[in-house]
């Protein structure tokens, strides 16, 4: 038996504490597939903290077992999630918190101040501004709190109605809180708190007007996109309130929403919808045209499912690199949470193969779609 667990114990030496296993290598996950040139690839997920932080087991030369140095980190049902290049913020609807997760330090908390008048009941979206405090609207106080960027509670902007915040968005002198109850977007005052006005429900068209809205996202241009789940459409509006116009409909055709959820913009003007019904995300530029849709079901790896919040950077490229496909180059990262499923947050890139000619090939694609169109009609004469 001595001779035995020496045996064993000089292996864990020679061998490593880890043991070795047959892995199969995926091809990367691109969109669209080929033959069409690539622009987006899954680069990677997130289920739990061990697929940030490690597994945390080491092997006991004294007991010969492994041991988990730390609890492993796991959402119930994330929702929203805001992001700063490799570190990000995401909202646990059911467990009432927020996950901190910084990926070039390799490290998953939970939030610091989430106890006492900073605790959290149920946060649904979140947002940063440009001092790093995190603001996040919690339909269960019905209030958003707002943290430093050490996670410590600073205050909250609430509303002397029965206020249900779904989302928020903030600039230099401006919070902004989605209302599912009121249909609005509220304005505060950033630094007394004060409740300036509400937008929303100035349009004469009452497909213009808010109504279930769900999720928005705030343009370094000041434009507010706004996801309608009651009319199944996006809705523009500028700063003021009024109304820039509007795109899509109820359904299950191209540039048509079933469930519309997150939204986000990128610093390329495009626009990013997610669509938990479709179970897919889809790319428009800054026209409204439908450029692309991702992260459809049925892949190895790379679908969503039960898609929510979404967060868009360009920040640490030179990190998220490493993940890319060689010859690929990221223009844009992309975070999408799942409310169910292995990973809880998927994580694409946005770019290009290095040495294809993307304007060719669509100009080229575009003459025989147009060829193809006309061939079409003349059949029918």
């Amino acid at each position: 038996m001595r001779i035995a667990i020496l045996l064993l114990i000089s292996s864990l030496f020679v061998f490593g504490c880890t043991p070795t296993t047959s892995v199969k290598k995926l091809d990367p996950i691109f969109f669209p597939p080929a033959p069409t040139p690539p622009r987006i690839q899954f680069l990677t997920g997130i289920g739990d903290s061990n697929d940030v932080e490690g597994d945390g087991a080491e092997i006991s030369l004294f007991s010969v077992t492994a041991v988990q140095q730390e609890k492993q980190k796991a959402f119930s049902k994330p929702y929203g999630i805001t992001a700063l290049g490799s570190k990000f913020y995401v909202s646990d609807t059911l467990a009432g918190t927020v996950a901190t997760i910084d990926l070039r330090q390799k490290s998953f908390t939970w939030l610091k101040g989430n106890f006492g008048p900073g605790k959290l009941i149920k946060p649904i979206n979140l947002t940063t501004d440009n001092k790093g405090n995190l603001y996040v609207a919690d339909t269960g106080r019905k209030e958003v709190l707002t943290y430093d960027a050490d996670g410590n509670f600073l205050k909250t902007y609430r509303s002397t109605y029965d206020l249900k915040p779904v989302d928020v968005a903030v600039d230099n002198r401006r919070v902004y809180v989605l209302d599912m109850s009121q249909h609005k977007v509220l304005v505060f005052n950033k630094a007394n708190g004060e409740l300036i006005e509400g937008l929303g429900q100035d349009s004469e068209n009452p497909q213009e007007r808010l109504y279930l809205a769900t999720n928005m996202a705030l343009t370094e241009q000041g434009m507010f996109y706004v996801a309608n789940a009651g009319t199944g459409s996006i809705i523009k509006l500028d700063r003021d309130g009024h109304v820039l116009g509007s795109f899509g409909e109820m359904g299950d055709g191209l540039g048509q929403f079933g469930r519309p959820r997150g939204v986000a913009t990128d610093s390329k003007k495009h626009f990013y919808v997610v669509d938990a019904s479709h179970q897919n995300v889809q790319l428009f530029n800054d026209k409204d045209q439908l450029l692309m849709f991702f992260g459809n079901p049925g892949l190895p790896v790379g679908s969503l499912n039960i898609p929510a919040g979404i967060a868009v950077t360009d920040q640490d490229l030179d990190y998220y690199q490493q993940f890319a496909a060689p010859g690929f180059e990221l223009e844009q990262v992309i975070l999408v949470v799942n409310q169910i499923g292995r990973y809880k947050i998927n994580i694409y890139g946005l770019g290009k193969m290095r040495g294809v000619d993307y304007e060719t090939y669509y100009r080229e694609t575009l003459k025989k779609k147009r060829k193809s169109d006309a061939e079409r009609v003349n059949k029918k004469k």
